[in-house]
């Protein structure tokens, strides 16, 4: 019986020895908008998938406290529009054919350009994402330790993408033909740093040598914007005015909103 029961214990000791663990981690989850301005209003759920680096580093000789970081790669997916609550204002953009959003500077000082009503946007971003949490875990209880962190996820924008919908406008009147686009830039429209503070909880099994699958679940909160303030000159959505003059006057405005995320983790460390 003690050579039957010799391994196994030989396998917990030597993953709860182990000072530093390291391994790959998948992510999956759902982002939510949270408006900050009446202009936008959230059009469903979003979600997240992640890709990359896990690692857990031991504080000292303690087995039950760890920081826990990475390296991941998020793509992520947001939906939101104008707000519809009050339907005699409506939200114009002007762009280019050639996949870019005009800011209120260059429409002043373009020739040519496309103008719509805009009704939904899908904005798809890439963005590497460190995160820095502490770990408190229990000892190994057979093959299982639990856990629980807490700490912030640390997110830079590394690209975006946006599609519209709306309908086509010729001087802010809708001309009743559908558009779309896809792949739209907007340089400057996303706030090329996301922080977000949350906790999770998990639970962590050794299942063969000092190799061990982690699953676990964690809410955070947005702390700083989802989009950038821009000064009034680089802003791409607009009201029109309700005076009659021509042409009808502009009031420009940014989307304000935080993001937070329900994120489900997957990792093999070794």
């Amino acid at each position: 019986m003690g050579a039957i029961m010799f391994p196994f214990v030989t396998y917990g000791q030597s993953a709860a020895d182990k000072k530093v663990q390291a391994g790959l981690t998948f992510n999956a989850g759902a982002n939510f908008l949270s408006p900050s301005s009446n202009k936008i209003e959230v059009n469903g759920g979003g979600s997240v998938l992640s890709i990359g680096l896990n690692l857990h580093s031991a504080l000292k000789s303690s087995q039950n406290l760890a920081i826990s970081t990475g390296l991941e790669f998020d793509f992520g997916k947001n939906n939101y529009g104008p707000n519809s609550s009050d339907g005699s204002s409506y939200t114009f953009v002007d762009y280019l054919q050639d996949d870019v959003i005009l800011t209120n500077e260059e429409a002043a000082n373009a020739d040519t350009y496309e103008t719509m009503q805009l009704v939904s946007r899908k904005v798809s971003t890439t963005k590497l994402t460190i995160p820095l949490m502490l770990l408190f875990r229990t000892n190994f209880i057979g093959d299982f330790r639990y856990f629980g962190k807490f700490g912030i996820r640390n997110s830079f924008l590394l690209s975006h993408s946006i599609d519209d919908e709306g309908m086509a406008t010729t001087l802010g009147i809708p001309n009743g033909t559908n558009v779309s686009t896809s792949l739209m830039r907007s340089p400057g429209e996303m706030f090329i740093y996301n922080g977000s503070i949350g906790l999770s909880a998990g639970a962590e099994w050794n299942f063969v040598g000092s190799t061990c699958l982690v699953l676990e679940a964690g809410y955070y909160y947005g702390i700083t914007p989802y989009f950038l303030n821009r000064k009034e000159a680089n802003r791409t959505m607009y009201n029109i005015g309700t005076e009659l003059v021509f042409p009808p006057s502009r009031d420009y405005f940014s989307a304000a909103a935080r993001q937070n995320q329900l994120i489900f983790k997957l990792s093999i460390l070794f």
